[in-house]
């Protein structure tokens, strides 16, 4: 108990300021909030629900920034449907993006809804695009969404690797109170995102309570 309160201190108590970051070269990321995961069918959470306003704030604040939607998309012969329930089949209401977020605060010419068939939105054919054409101009990379220590952890650490290894100098954001993921079984919520957003943190992710 004495660890992990030391861990909660050791995340907790910074903040950035939106106007910190140059505008041109700063995107948002979120991550997988389709109503599969959030409002309805086997993986929907209310924690996930809980933090949607948080969200729709950040989206709002960051209008006509470049941002990506991945949404999480499967056909019925997915092999990830092998390790997961069944979630978010192509054409259902779950892999549609939540109402929340499909607003004109999501518009703009630079804005991509990028489909993904795995828990990692790195590998998405639409993401690896993205990268090519975004790369050299956005240095700040702002991840929210669900779940934290699954899609936005992979996500996250790939993304953070792929610029290390590449000797790239980037910003790799993550913001408390825009991630969450859910409570089953063994899975408690409160332990495993600790221990996700501690992950992220000691790779060189920066995590930050919120971004005013």
């Amino acid at each position: 108990m004495e660890a992990l309160k030391k861990i909660e201190e050791e995340l907790k108590g910074k903040t950035i300021e939106l106007s910190s970051l140059d505008k041109d070269r700063t995107a948002l990321f979120v991550v997988d909030m389709v109503n599969g995961f959030v409002y309805s069918g086997a993986l929907s959470s209310l924690r996930v629900a809980e933090k949607v306003k948080n969200i729709a704030e950040i989206n709002k604040k960051m209008k006509g920034y470049k941002k990506v939607f991945f949404l999480d998309t499967h056909n019925e012969d997915s092999k990830e449907l092998l390790s997961f329930p069944v979630h978010c089949i192509k054409g259902s209401k779950e892999a549609e993006l939540i109402p929340e977020l499909k607003t004109e605060d999501s518009e703009g010419k630079e804005t991509f809804y990028i489909e993904k068939n795995s828990t990692n939105g790195f590998h998405a054919e639409g993401f690896k695009k993205w990268i090519k054409k975004y790369e050299d101009e956005v240095d700040n990379y702002i991840i929210t969404g669900c779940v934290t220590d699954i899609c936005i952890l992979q996500f996250a650490l790939t993304l953070k690797s792929y610029f290390n290894e590449n000797n790239i100098g980037k910003r790799v954001i993550v913001p408390v109170n825009t991630v969450e993921t859910y409570d089953a079984g063994t899975h408690d919520g409160d332990l495993i995102n600790l221990f996700a957003l501690y992950n992220m943190h000691v790779s060189g992710i920066e995590i930050v309570d919120k971004i005013k």
